[in-house]
């Protein structure tokens, strides 16, 4: 569960880094919608809803991919140090993520690099649905548009991987997918004010921020949490010490 939460804050406070990444995509998504319904907020949002469903399920999909070639990696591993993995690699790539958004690269940019190369096979697949006709094609497009390279959804498929199940990997991306909707929901122009304001700067640097110190704080607390269940035995251990100790009384103490 705190992996789920871990990776929708990530999609969620990620998301000034889709308004650079997506924002060129997501204009070109909504001139491709026919003229008639582009012109109508309800209709158009239909299909903007569409895109984002099958960019969403695309994620699901790889999520349980990585996630059941992760089963194998997770086999070698002790269940203890399995536990410490899941719980410690969340927090370390919230913080790689973070500095990520401030510009600070530290091998992201080259997995979205070797990941280019990949899109660069998909792209041409997507031409068949241009121009948008419909909700089904928008639907279509929008699975392909899941596999365009960004080094937000590799972190997330990072930790569908170590999760070691199909099911659980799917779910991760599927929470983080969830996380990334509303940024570019917004990008669709749902709210034209909002949008303005993700592109500032300063968001930009908060969200980064923000992202970095929820890492750290997920790093320190299951050490904390440690410490304090060590002092609580070590406290359980010296009362029965102490009641080891006391005297049992006799008989005869009871008339005294």
């Amino acid at each position: 569960m705190e992996v789920l939460f871990s990776v929708f804050l990530m999609g969620l406070l990620g998301g000034v880094h889709c308004f650079g990444m997506c924002g060129g995509i997501v204009a070109m998504l909504t001139a491709a919608i026919p003229e008639k319904q582009r012109s109508s907020l309800k209709n158009s949002s239909r299909f903007h809803l569409s895109y984002n469903l099958g960019r969403i399920l695309s994620y699901i999909v790889m999520g349980a991919l990585f996630g059941g070639m992760g089963y194998l990696f997770r086999s070698q591993l002790s269940v203890n140090s399995m536990d410490m993995v899941i719980r410690v690699l969340p927090a370390v790539l919230m913080i790689v993520v973070g500095l990520y958004i401030l510009n600070i690269n530290l091998g992201i940019r080259r997995l979205e690099y070797l990941g280019s190369k990949l899109w660069e096979k998909i792209q041409p697949l997507s031409k068949r649905f241009l121009p948008i006709k419909n909700l089904k094609s928008a639907f279509y497009f929008g699975l392909l548009w899941g596999g365009i390279p960004c080094g937000l959804v590799y972190s997330a498929l990072a930790l569908s991987l170590l999760s070691g199940s199909a099911y659980e990997g799917g779910l991760i991306m599927l929470s983080f997918g969830l996380g990334t909707l509303p940024a570019l929901l917004v990008m669709s122009g749902f709210s034209s004010k909002l949008s303005s304001l993700f592109y500032k700067p300063m968001i930009r640097k908060f969200s980064g921020i923000l992202i970095i110190s929820l890492g750290i704080w997920s790093i320190l607390m299951p050490f904390s949490q440690s410490k304090e269940h060590h002092l609580m035995m070590e406290s359980h251990d010296h009362s029965h010490e102490q009641s080891d100790n006391f005297p049992i009384p006799n008989d005869f103490d009871y008339f005294v």
